[in-house]
Parts: C-alpha cells; structure tokens; sequence
C-alpha cells in the first residue's frame, strides 16, 4: 500500500487533486503518464440541496492535462459519477479534483494607473 500512499501525496502536493478522490492506477502510454483515480462516495455531496445520500446514475471519464514530469506529458483520468439526490432529486455531476482557484495579482508594471 506503500506504492498507492506515495503515488495520492503527488498527485496531491504535485497537481493539487484535493481529498475525496482515491488514487487507482498508472499508466505509461505513448510516452505519456496517466493517473487514474476514482471518487469517494462521501466526498458526493449534492450542490443543490447539500444532501449526502444519492443514487449513481452511471459515470463518464474526464481527461485533464497538468503539468508534465520532466519530459513526460502527464495526464489525470478522472471518473466523474452521474448522481441523482434522494433528497430534492436533481441530478449532478461530481467536479473533478481540480486546484481551488487562487487570486492573482498583475505585475505592478502592467498596472496602468501607477504613473
């Protein structure tokens, strides 16, 4: 299980996949490296209602490209699960574990109001 803990504190501190997300495999394809990690079913909460109890109503792969490993392109396959809210019965997709946005500030020469 060693193998599995390093590969999820990469996948972390490397590419910023936030908790809720479970690291399954990899994969070396046509030079490139492919993660593949699966959704924790308490991470699924409903975005409508906040409710945690949900039918999966199938799932479908999303493929994000993030930083390269030296030379390697380096590939996150993501299941993305297609749920339905026993609660208010909306259906929702799970985000994938994409970094929290942060702010940014442009470069003070860029500014056009400082003389």
């Amino acid at each position: 299980m060693e193998n599995g803990w390093m590969s999820q504190s990469l996948l972390y501190h490397a590419f910023g996949v936030r908790e809720g997300y479970e690291y399954r495999s990899t994969k070396y394809i046509e030079g490139r490296v492919e993660f593949h990690l699966t959704v924790k079913g308490e991470a699924i909460v409903c975005p409508h209602c906040q409710g945690r109890e949900y039918w999966r109503r199938g799932k479908r792969q999303r493929r994000i490209n993030t930083l390269p490993i030296g030379p390697k392109a380096v590939v996150l396959v993501v299941e993305v699960p297609k749920c339905e809210c026993r609660t208010c019965h909306k259906c929702f997709e799970h985000s994938p574990p994409l970094p929290q946005p942060t702010t940014t500030t442009a470069a003070p020469w860029l500014d056009s109001s400082v003389s």
